[in-house]
């Protein structure tokens, strides 16, 4: 018996909804004026717009979410290309193995070849950074943001600018992103915070540490346990917790119960706490993402739904 495309389309729209919405719906992405976004209909990626009505034919294999009007795409036998949100191809004949989001006007892009060099396209699809940083190889590369963006040279991580030159050489093991004005970088497997030009503002002396938001970032001295330092190094939040996320609208979630499972970490329950370490929201949660536009994604029972910043339910599981 055949199903009808529409009902097909309907139970794609809902699966994308329920399933991935929750977990991107707060990506930059998703707060330009047009909102375009991925489904699968038959196999197929394409994308639609707020309204649910499909604007770009599904016939991609993959698709990315869109960051500043464009995204990347793949089809069955081919590496990845860039779409504008008419679905017009952008790159032309170019593909390349690993594709970035765009952010500030570029993109960090790989040939197709495993040794190929990683280097930036604008949206024109011209190369305006020559590939001659270190392949990918699954190590997180930085996309632009305040004109910096972090990115890896014979192993070592440092910050090139728009130019491709280095302005904080290649030193590092690690790097995050810059957040208020730091940071997070890893020397020696120690955590660490500098700032735009380099300095060290807290030398790395941490087992972990994750980028500031909200003033505070989390932190922990044996990852174990996982507290709250401010840009001082000062610990605001003993360290109590078995994760914690970031704080937004001036609330964190945080975990506790999850374990360490070789090298990765999982289980427990989320709730929030404010900044002073106050737990605001119950931990019952069994994923808690960050608050924007006062609601917080939620998952309790396998379901997804959002909360308000006093824990009470606005759209149920």
């Amino acid at each position: 018996m055949q199903i009808p495309i529409t009902r097909l389309l309907k139970t794609s729209i809902i699966i994308f909804c329920l399933v991935v919405l929750p977990i991107n719906l707060y990506s930059q992405s998703q707060k330009e004026n047009n909102v375009l976004l991925p489904v699968r209909v038959n196999g197929k990626w394409g994308y639609i717009n707020e309204k649910g009505k499909i604007v770009i034919k599904p016939r991609f294999s993959v698709a990315g979410n869109f960051s500043e009007g464009l995204a990347k795409v793949r089809d069955d036998d081919s590496w990845f290309y860039y779409i504008d949100e008419g679905g017009k191809t952008i790159t032309g004949k170019e593909h390349y193995r690993y594709a970035d989001d765009f952010s500030e006007g570029l993109a960090a892009v790989q040939g197709e070849n495993a040794e190929d060099k990683i280097g930036f396209i604008d949206k024109k699809g011209k190369i305006v950074i020559e590939p001659k940083f270190d392949s990918f190889t699954g190590k997180p590369i930085g996309s632009f943001k305040d004109g910096l963006a972090y990115i890896y040279l014979d192993g070592k991580v440092g910050f090139i600018d728009k130019t491709g030159k280095f302005l904080i050489n290649p030193v590092y093991n690690y790097a995050y992103s810059f957040n208020e004005n730091l940071a997070v970088i890893n020397l020696k497997d120690k955590y660490g915070y500098i700032n735009e030009l380099g300095e060290t503002k807290l030398s790395p002396k941490f087992a972990y540490a994750s980028s500031f938001t909200g003033g505070l970032a989390g932190f922990s001295f044996d990852r174990q346990k996982f507290g709250f330092i401010d840009k001082t190094g000062k610990v605001i939040i003993e360290p109590q917790f078995d994760w914690v996320g970031g704080f937004s609208e001036g609330l964190a979630a945080v975990n506790v119960g999850m374990a360490w499972y070789g090298h990765q970490k999982s289980g427990g329950k989320w709730g929030f706490i404010d900044k002073t370490g106050k737990l605001v929201i119950d931990i019952k949660y069994e994923v808690a993402n960050s608050f924007s536009e006062g609601l917080a994604p939620i998952k309790i029972y396998g379901k997804w739904g959002f909360v308000d910043r006093t824990g009470n339910i606005k759209i149920k599981p």
